[in-house]
């Protein structure tokens, strides 16, 4: 299968922002030429008038079949959200956490989102959905032993990782996903730890999410979180973290020295009143900083485009400073970085020769997108007035996934009908 983009406004994202104009040739699942191409045709030819090419955005931080509680448990903090939350989920089945995640993956792609990274459980159902959908994904159990079975729960994900290593199209990595420090004992977590590294499998983990979260940890543990992960040799391998807002600069130092990958969630955390990103400080130490939604129960969407924005914005209001994540960086975030964040850089992130062809185009022939006079009003566009529904094509893995809005391979109709039916007898069992 051969896709010719032809003649487009681009985005590599390989440096400093920069907009370009050529065309981009995409053999199997791979980009194989970009720029000034002599004209060519392929089995499939995208027309570029009027859209703009980048790559395609990475959500680095998901609880994809939380789209089921989507709203619930409004207007609390994160500890009563969650012993709101965490009992609603015991009533979740197998079909409904795989409705629940095909409509997140439907949800997410049409928004430009081509990989998202997970943490939930029965996570073989998302693996199900992804096979009807074709988006990429990062798939880990949520592991917690605060109930005395993380033990099982541990060798299940890693049976299911080692028997699903190779999806055959190279669309699904696992991680490990111990839930947090205070969900998680620490032979637990030595062991979770221990098993990644045997496997060279990320870890994924929420970190810092609150300032009472840091409090627990000092009172069971005699230090704060980070130094704690790092005494008992957590950070020593590959590790992507969700949130980490609340941190010393001893614990900014260690997440620099152990090349602790940040998944910053703005909305979420703007939601349940968590705090802000220390992102400057983080920055300054060469941290890599991506983004993330979190789950649709405390977002409640599961929008990129929206979250680049929320995550310049804040930074500018509690800085103080207008000149703070500016678009191009903020932007940066949602695509090479995220890709970094989730140790996937070599593969995507960017569009140049050689990278998986994972890209989203966005319709310019919309209102909110003129004028246009320079690279840095086309930065600023996408990021301060981009809606979701600009997305025009999604190309995840060399394939087309939307076309003119729309998911090629997904019954969109059939999720909304299942969704809703299911919602019905799931509440009714809450």
């Amino acid at each position: 299968m051969a896709l010719f983009i032809k003649d487009i406004d681009y985005l590599p994202m390989t440096g400093s922002p920069q907009l370009k104009r050529g065309s981009i040739r995409i053999e199997g699942r791979r980009i194989t030429a970009v720029g000034a191409i002599s004209p060519q045709w392929g089995d499939e030819v995208i027309y570029g008038h009027d859209k703009l090419a980048l790559p395609g955005f990475v959500n680095g931080h998901c609880h994809a079949a939380m789209t089921m509680l989507r709203g619930f448990g409004e207007g609390l903090p994160l500890r009563e959200w969650l012993s709101r939350v965490q009992p609603a989920e015991a009533a979740l089945r197998e079909e409904d956490i795989y409705w629940a995640s095909l409509l997140a993956q439907m949800e997410m792609m049409k928004a430009g989102v081509t990989c998202y990274a997970d943490m939930y459980f029965s996570e073989e159902c998302s693996l199900w959905a992804l096979e009807e959908s074709g988006i990429r994904a990062v798939l880990a159990n949520g592991l917690v032993d605060d109930d005395g079975r993380g033990e099982g729960r541990l060798r299940a994900m890693l049976q299911w990782a080692d028997h699903y290593r190779d999806d055959g199209r190279g669309l699904v990595s696992f991680a490990l996903a111990p839930h947090a420090v205070y969900s998680c004992s620490e032979p637990f977590l030595r062991d979770i730890a221990f098993e990644a590294r045997k496997r060279q499998l990320p870890l994924h983990i929420h970190i810092a999410e609150t300032a009472a979260e840091q409090e627990s940890c000092a009172a069971a543990h005699g230090r704060r979180v980070l130094p704690y992960l790092r005494d008992i040799g957590f950070l020593d391998g590959r590790v992507f973290a969700a949130h980490m807002i609340h941190l010393d600069e001893e614990e900014m130092d260690i997440a620099a020295e152990k090349d602790v990958r940040v998944v910053h969630c703005p909305q979420s955390n703007m939601k349940l009143a968590s705090g802000v990103l220390p992102y400057r400080s983080l920055r300054r130490r060469g941290v890599t900083v991506g983004l993330g939604t979190d789950g649709a129960a405390s977002n409640n969407d599961l929008d990129m485009l929206e979250e680049t924005r929320c995550a310049s914005l804040l930074q500018k209001v509690a800085s103080g400073d207008a000149a703070a994540l500016p678009p191009g960086e903020a932007l940066a975030m949602a695509t090479r970085e995220g890709a970094k964040a989730l140790f996937l850089d070599d593969q995507i992130g960017t569009i140049e020769p050689g990278k998986l062809a994972d890209i989203t185009i966005l319709s310019l022939w919309r209102p909110h997108f003129y004028p246009r006079n320079d690279v840095n009003d086309v930065m600023s566009h996408v990021v301060y007035g981009a809606k979701n529904g600009d997305v025009h094509t999604v190309i995840i893995n060399g394939s087309v996934r939307v076309r003119a809005g729309k998911c090629v391979d997904i019954d969109e109709s059939r999720v909304y009908h299942e969704i809703q039916k299911r919602a019905a007898g799931f509440w009714r069992r809450v």
